[in-house]
């Protein structure tokens, strides 16, 4: 059932890596110069979970994005970096994800047996419940003992004969979960050089990387300007406090400007209760974790605007959009044209 465009969606499937073998090309060929499309889209991957922790879901070429896929896990591989590893597994399956909550049904089932070896099915609609899928207890407890959100907890759920009774955009994020796991997985340390054209991108990225090139924090005003928050941010914030679905991406773009504009963390946490699978702990620890004062202890940037754009989450642009390159530009030139205290922190 998974065409080439599936598996351009979900590379990460058996369908796509027989489709990777089929293709039979190997290192030295990949290191040719033949395939340097293939080998920037790798790199593009692993450049866009470093910036975003989200690996774009849109492409260019079918193929290219197939086979970057598989040269980008060689490369973490070759990164030897366990937080690089651990946060291109986590931006893959977010990638996967913002897929799937809007797959087919029937395809979603077919990557979660195929793939995973669920024992699910499609499951109707009884007496108004909302539930469109069944989960054998063993492949929902596998994957939602990581999702720290009370009504994920076994006892929460319907449980019928050994099947958990589940929504399609909960199946997603079960599977969200089990596949941060296999790619996670598939990173292992190398066992072998690559050919010198792959090893100086490698260099190159783990240099980037070393020296925290994704990473800055200066030139913040002093106060919190609320009047100068660009479009896409005020569109974000009004989502949450109705309550709106917001996207991975939306959630991370909205935690890294208003911590990078200065609000404090423990508010930020406080306006996150707004969204319908809130979890204090987890929220928390994210937004911590965003900050820089928890886990490798870099402060992140939010995206800039064209990652914004191309995730839909560009709105309602202003004359100063088309000035600017990022979202915090125009947060600082609001604020300066209002003659705001500038400075940094």
């Amino acid at each position: 059932m998974l065409t080439t465009t599936d598996l351009a969606k979900y590379p990460f499937t058996i369908e796509a890596s027989e489709y990777v073998k089929s293709l039979r090309i190997g290192i030295d060929e990949l290191a040719s110069g033949s395939y340097d499309s293939i080998l920037d889209r790798a790199e593009e991957r692993i450049r866009e979970s470093e910036k975003d922790a989200l690996v774009s879901p849109d492409w260019q070429d079918t193929n290219v994005e197939i086979l970057s896929y598989p040269t980008a896990i060689m490369f973490v591989s070759q990164l030897m970096n366990d937080r690089i590893t651990r946060r291109y597994a986590l931006s893959e399956s977010k990638r996967a994800y913002e897929h799937l909550r809007n797959e087919n049904p029937e395809k979603m089932l077919e990557i979660a047996k195929n793939t995973f070896g669920w024992k699910t099915t499609s499951q109707e609609r009884r007496d108004g419940a909302r539930f469109e899928c069944s989960i054998h207890f063993t492949d929902y407890i596998r994957n939602a003992k990581n999702i720290r959100d009370s009504r994920w907890k076994l006892v929460n759920r319907l449980l019928d004969h050994g099947v958990v009774s589940a929504t399609w955009e909960e199946a997603a994020r079960l599977l969200e979960e089990e596949i941060q796991h296999k790619v996670y997985s598939r990173i292992r340390p190398p066992s072998k050089t690559f050919p010198e054209p792959l090893m100086e991108r490698i260099k190159n990225l783990r240099q980037e990387v070393d020296t925290g090139k994704y990473v800055s924090f200066t030139g913040m005003p002093k106060v919190v300007v609320s009047e100068a928050m660009p479009p896409c941010v005020k569109a974000l914030n009004q989502m949450l406090s109705s309550k709106k679905h917001l996207s991975h991406m939306g959630r991370f773009t909205l935690t890294t400007f208003l911590l990078n504009v200065g609000v404090n963390r423990d508010d930020l946490v406080k306006m996150f209760r707004e969204a319908t699978d809130f979890s204090e702990r987890l929220t928390r620890y994210q937004v911590e974790h965003i900050g820089g004062s928890k886990g490798v202890k870099t402060r992140y940037l939010p995206p800039k605007c064209d990652t914004l754009k191309t995730h839909g989450l560009c709105v309602n642009p202003d004359n100063l959009c088309k000035e600017i390159r990022h979202p915090l530009t125009y947060y600082r030139r609001r604020v300066f044209r209002r003659g705001g205290d500038v400075g940094e922190r």
